[in-house]
């Protein structure tokens, strides 16, 4: 599980991927991440691809911007972008390449940006207050938790469901659970809306998440929630009209 303390600044967790075949080339991209962390108030958790297939197999989204070489043996970057479009729409894409002109194919596939080799720092600090504009990563988007005198930020969206236990309430995350002394109520504040709902007294539940709803029980993953019946017809309206793209805010 991977989070990070506030200290003096609040800073945020970008997920990056790196998908290129030059090892010298995505240490690079790495120094450059490095070299933007501390001007824009950003950690940045960093995984490296070698090829587009090993990225490409199992892929699950858990990215927030993806850097993608377009000459690769191989899938090559273009294909592979296809490919990621059909499995995820929102992440964003960043093409890197030694030919300008190739990356202008790329905004079919709602590429934000490109980036030529060799990578400049100073560039790439420019292009990086962009690219970090199409991330997700409004203060909104962000909570903080008070956990063991600790204070923690996680982004909202990343949130599967809270639950209560005892005094506390778990937050069940696509990273792993932090467990906050808190009331729900007060927890539930702090998400300022969104498309969070109890499906019972213990548990609110991000619909983004909700994998299966029956009769009387909402799956998320490998979690069988239990829908009371007190709050059933709520939940069941609020995961209808959210499946009919109606906007939570």
């Amino acid at each position: 599980m991977t989070y990070f303390i506030i200290q003096e600044k609040k800073w945020i967790m970008v997920h990056v991927a790196i998908v290129d075949d030059e090892k010298n080339d995505r240490q690079l991209l790495r120094d450059c991440l490095n070299y933007v962390s501390e001007k824009k108030q950003v950690d940045f958790s960093v995984r490296e691809f070698s090829n587009a297939d090993s990225f490409l197999v199992g892929y699950e989204p858990e990215f927030d911007i993806v850097f993608m070489d377009i000459e690769m043996p191989g899938t090559d970057g273009m294909e592979a972008a296809r490919q990621l479009r059909k499995m995820d729409k929102n992440v964003v894409l960043v093409f890197v390449t030694n030919i300008a002109q190739m990356a202008v194919c790329g905004y079919e596939l709602d590429a934000v940006d490109f980036l030529v080799k060799p990578i400049e720092k100073r560039i790439f600090s420019l292009k990086m207050t962009r690219i970090l504009a199409r991330v997700n990563i409004e203060k909104e988007d962000t909570i903080l938790l008070n956990i063991s005198g600790d204070k923690v930020v996680i982004r909202a969206h990343i949130i599967k469901y809270l639950e209560v236990f005892g005094h506390y309430v778990i937050y069940h995350t696509k990273e792993g659970d932090y467990t906050e002394y808190i009331s729900l109520n007060a927890a539930e504040k702090k998400l300022k809306g969104g498309p969070y709902v109890r499906c019972n007294r213990s548990c609110l539940v991000n619909l983004r998440c909700v994998d299966k709803v029956t009769k009387d029980s909402c799956i998320i993953g490998d979690d069988t929630l239990s829908i009371s019946r007190y709050q059933k017809s709520s939940f069941i309206n609020a995961y209808v009209s959210f499946l009919g793209g109606k906007n939570f805010k």
